[in-house]
Parts: C-alpha cells; sequence; structure tokens
C-alpha cells in the first residue's frame, strides 16, 4: 500500500509481506535471509495514530488574511457538525485565529476520531478540508490467482465462463494491464532480466522469470478479449457434480452481497502524492509465487520504506458547498472482501 508520507506524520517504516493472500501484519522493512531468499520480519513498530491533525504544521506562514479566516469558518462548522455546540468556549483577546484552529483541530481529534485533515484548494480557488480517519495497518496483498483457472478450461468450460467473467468484473488491476505504468514497468523489467539470465544463466531465477513471462504471452490477449457475460444468470442455471463445483457456486451467489467497491474508497496516507493507493493491494495475477507477483510486492516494499503504505484511512470533504459524513462499517466491509478472495483462492486451487 502506498502514499507519501510528510515529515510530521509519522515515524517509522514499513514493508508488505512476501506472502500475499494469507499474508501477516507488518512493521519495519522486511530484509532478506541470503540462506532462502525469503523475507524475515523484524520486531514492527506501530504508526503514531495519534498525531495531530494541524498543530505540527506552521499555518501561519502558509494561511493569512482572507485565507485564515477561511479556513478559521470552515474548522468551526466541522467542529460543530462532527462534536456538536462549541457555543460554552470562551476567548480572550490574546487568542488568535490559529488559536481557534488548533482548538477545533484538537476536539475532532479527541472527540471525532479525526487523526488528519488536509487543506486543499478547489478549482475556485476556495479552501477545502479532507478529514482522515485512521482505520488500520493493512499490510496485506490480496491476489486472485488465474493460473489454476486456465488449467481447468477444458474440463469444465462453462464454470470457466463463469468465473472469468466474474473475476473481469472485478475493480482490481491484473497482471494483463499493461498500459498500467506500474504493471508496464514490472513486465519491462522482467524481459529484460530473461534476456540477463540467457548470458548469465541462474536456473531458479530463470524458470521463475520465464513461467510469468510465458503467461503472459499466452493468456495476455486471450484474457482481454474474453466478452464478459451475465455470469449469475449462468451460474444460477448452472448444476456443478463436485463439491468444489458446488462450493464455487455457492460462494459466488453469496458474494452479490458483498461491496468490492469498498476497496476504492479507502486510502493510504496522502494518496495523492504517491503511485500507490490502497486498491493497488488487490490484484489479479498469474499466480502468488509467481515472480511478477515477487516484483510486485517488491516494488510495494520499496515504496514503504520512503512513504507510509500501510495506514488506512477513511475520508471526509468538507468545503463551502457541502460537508460530508464517514462511512461507517468500512473495515467490516473490507474485512469481507478480503475475507472472500481468501476463500475463493481456496476452491480455485482444488479444481
Amino acid at each position: 500500500m502506498y502514499n507519501t508520507i510528510k515529515d510530521h506524520h509519522l515515524t517509522g517504516t514499513h514493508g508488505v509481506p512476501q506472502r500475499p493472500v494469507q499474508g501477516v501484519p507488518t512493521g519495519q522493512p522486511p530484509y532478506r535471509d541470503k540462506a532462502d531468499e525469503g523475507i524475515v520480519k523484524k520486531n514492527g513498530l506501530l504508526p503514531d495514530v495519534n498525531v495531530w491533525p494541524i498543530a505540527m504544521n506552521d499555518i501561519s506562514e502558509k494561511y493569512s488574511g482572507d485565507r485564515l479566516r477561511q479556513l478559521a469558518g470552515l474548522m468551526v462548522e466541522v467542529t460543530r457538525k462532527f462534536t456538536g455546540s462549541i457555543d460554552s468556549w470562551r476567548f480572550d483577546e490574546r487568542d488568535s485565529l490559529q488559536d481557534l484552529i488548533l482548538r477545533c483541530a484538537n476536539r475532532l481529534r479527541d472527540r471525532a476520531r479525526v487523526d488528519l485533515i488536509d487543506v486543499y484548494r478547489n478549482c475556485d480557488g476556495e479552501l477545502e478540508l479532507d478529514l482522515k480517519r485512521y482505520i488500520g495497518d493493512k499490510g496485506n496483498i490480496y491476489c486472485i490467482n488465474l493460473k489454476p483457472l486456465y488449467g481447468m478450461k477444458c474440463k469444465n468450460r462453462k464454470l470457466f465462463d463463469i468465473l472469468l467473467s466474474f473475476i473481469k468484473g472485478l475493480p482490481f488491476d491484473s497482471i494483463f494491464d499493461t498500459c498500467e505504468d506500474r504493471i508496464d514497468w514490472i513486465w519491462t523489467f522482467l524481459i529484460e532480466e530473461m534476456a540477463y539470465c540467457r548470458e548469465a544463466p541462474n536456473e531458479d531465477y530463470g524458470e521463475r522469470l520465464k513461467g510469468s513471462v510465458d503467461f503472459l504471452s499466452r493468456y495476455e490477449r486471450k484474457y482481454n478479449d474474453f466478452q464478459i457475460m451475465d455470469w449469475k444468470s449462468r451460474l444460477e442455471g448452472y448444476r456443478p457434480q463436485k463439491d468444489v463445483y458446488r462450493k464455487l457456486k455457492e460462494l459466488l451467489l453469496a458474494s452479490e452481497k458483498l461491496d468490492f467497491q469498498v476497496v476504492q474508497r479507502v486510502s493510504v496516507r496522502d494518496g495523492y502524492e504517491s503511485m500507490f493507493d490502497f486498491y493497488h493491494t488487490f490484484l489479479i495475477t498469474d499466480d502468488d509465487e509467481s515472480e511478477f507477483t515477487r516484483s510486485y510486492i517488491n516494488m510495494l516494499n520499496d515504496c514503504s520504506n520512503e512513504y507510509d503504505l500501510l495506514s488506512t484511512y477513511a475520508h471526509a470533504t468538507v468545503s463551502n458547498n457541502g460537508m460530508e459524513v464517514f462511512e461507517e462499517g468500512l473495515e467490516e466491509k473490507l474485512k469481507e472482501v478480503e475475507n472472500f478472495i481468501c476463500e475463493f483462492n481456496e476452491l480455485i486451487e482444488q479444481i
């Protein structure tokens, strides 16, 4: 998970676990064990989530005059909205607008669980606030594996069409999205590595590279040309014979209650400044042991050494034109999606 971290936001750095899907909570960046080239996790540090939302910014230098008054007005309105009346507050002549803003920020932190506040200018030049509520560390990558699915295409074409239609309809990036910069970069890197391995052979590494590159060359066009069908109506008429097929049918029918778009409504810290966001930790790939997946995770880990890509936030935007509220139940919705992907992969592995 990725996002730009500012100096006042966090202490410590983070890594994404090597094992996707089943993932392990992460702390400091993992290091490579030369014995097996696996990732060994050190004891981690939790991020400081009790950051004062605005107190660490030098407001007096960034805002003055009408801008400062507008910011103070927005802070007062949002404080009333999220924490109730502040009519009992008293001030003396020594108090400034900065004092008022910081008082509002601290009350929002203490009474409304607002951990960070970003200040923007919209296209009209007016100030807007982005309130961020910390909802947890998300250190796992959730992959949907296609390799077992393509292996059963000839065995059960009807179920294959249903499953692939369902997967392609999910709001996740795939191994075949070569127009995406980060995925295109990985493929460029892997193909160049293959050429290097031909000159300086490394049998194990070369075989892993070949597996991913061969999968791309074999299935990219087939995947992209596949036309999504109405998988639900086809699934309802499907009468599975095997137990694993029956479980897949039940799981897919139950998935209609899930909100897969929730991964788009959650962000990591300062996602607008980074090439990654929370939804990039959900991926359709060949398999979770492939060199492509390893490279994808390594890219996340490299970024997480610089940016905070694990602290996950819900948002509420405030402007003179309106005031959003935080969406409730985001953590539960995310957990339901994550649990579904784990169970879905376990069943696909059995087919």
